[in-house]
């Protein structure tokens, strides 16, 4: 278990309480009271503080999460154990460093995370440069059980784990994207249950508050699989949104998904890399050009994102057009960062 309680340092003398016989009171020297051990928080600021001036890449935080998913009390401290795994998985991309949560938890634990105002006074006082907004949606081991399980039976067992994660811009507040992660993993090997003679999964399930969230045991069981190709989905999605320029379509036919009057919606988002100010060509789709004889490859507006709404969802404004923008039609990138 993440142990987030700040050690308390308690010094005590393990002398006698009266003299030894024959021996001079005053001759007694005071023990000396052990160093104080830098917090997590110190040591941190400390070093960020012997950075040298100029470029460096950009500091990424994570906060606790929130939790919606009631998970069973008791077991794991979800909101501060899923938030460390991420932080942990981030810093193996070199792009950019992670502020070490144990710090980020200490002003966590002293000030309150509970809203936005207060996750961006940490992210400044840490000197983050983006921080992230976790909210657990569901999180849970669950059992189907069919049968008397004193008897004999069947049972099955589903993980499931969904998240969703806002990438705040420190400076200003403003929300670069959302991204969100769905895995669900299933038992698949409905087992006998004979005479109520317990299984490994039944074990599991009954033995999760025993386990450390994110050990070797843990990653074992089938929610800590289910955590672990979770908190992967959301790293690679987390990056899509950092890394500068460009965007990654790999599965997605990029179109115009809905329009009415000005308000025009596409089905890209943040789990592409898109970010607002980006510029797309905007060409008819094939239902128009069968239709109205139209020139696939004759664009008919310029377009430009004027908000990533959530992972696969971002609102447009025209900027040119020379026809109308219908529900389908496709684009094409023309311009990462306009001016």
């Amino acid at each position: 278990m993440l142990r987030l309680a700040i050690a308390l340092l308690l010094w005590c003398s393990c002398a006698p309480l009266t003299s030894p016989e024959g021996a001079v009171s005053g001759a007694w020297r005071e023990q000396e009271p052990p160093l104080e051990t830098p917090s997590a928080l110190k040591s941190y600021l400390e070093a960020r503080s012997r950075l040298q001036a100029g470029p460096r890449p950009d500091f990424v935080m994570v906060v606790p999460f929130a939790d919606e998913s009631g998970f069973r009390e008791g077991v794991w401290n979800v909101e501060y154990e899923l938030a460390n795994m991420l932080s942990i998985e981030l810093e193996a991309i070199p792009e950019w460093r992670v502020v070490p949560f144990i710090a980020v938890a200490e002003l966590a634990l002293e000030h309150g995370a509970e809203t936005e105002t207060k996750v961006l006074q940490i992210a400044r006082q840490l000197g983050a440069d983006v921080v992230l907004l976790g909210l657990l949606q569901d999180y849970d081991m669950r059992r189907l059980s069919v049968g008397d399980p004193l008897v004999g039976g069947y049972k099955s067992y589903t993980a499931v784990a969904q998240m969703q994660v806002r990438v705040l811009q420190v400076v200003e507040g403003d929300e670069m994207g959302v991204v969100e992660t769905l895995s669900e993993l299933n038992d698949r090997d409905l087992g006998l249950d004979i005479l109520g003679k317990p299984r490994e999964q039944d074990m599991q399930f009954a033995g999760l508050k025993d386990l450390e969230f994110g050990s070797e045991g843990f990653r074992q069981t089938l929610i800590g699989k289910t955590t672990v190709e979770a908190i992967d989905d959301l790293v690679q999605k987390v990056a899509a949104v950092l890394k500068p320029g460009g965007i990654e379509l790999i599965g997605v036919s990029p179109e115009i998904i809905s329009v009415y009057g000005d308000d025009i919606y596409t089905n890209l988002g943040s789990e592409h890399g898109l970010r607002p100010r980006f510029r797309f060509a905007v060409y008819p789709g094939s239902d128009r050009v069968q239709t109205e004889g139209l020139d696939p490859l004759q664009s008919v507006a310029v377009v430009e994102v004027a908000e990533v709404v959530g992972a696969r969802l971002s609102s447009l404004r025209v900027l040119s057009e020379t026809g109308p923008i219908k529900p389908g039609d496709r684009l094409k990138l023309v311009e990462t960062e306009g001016e």
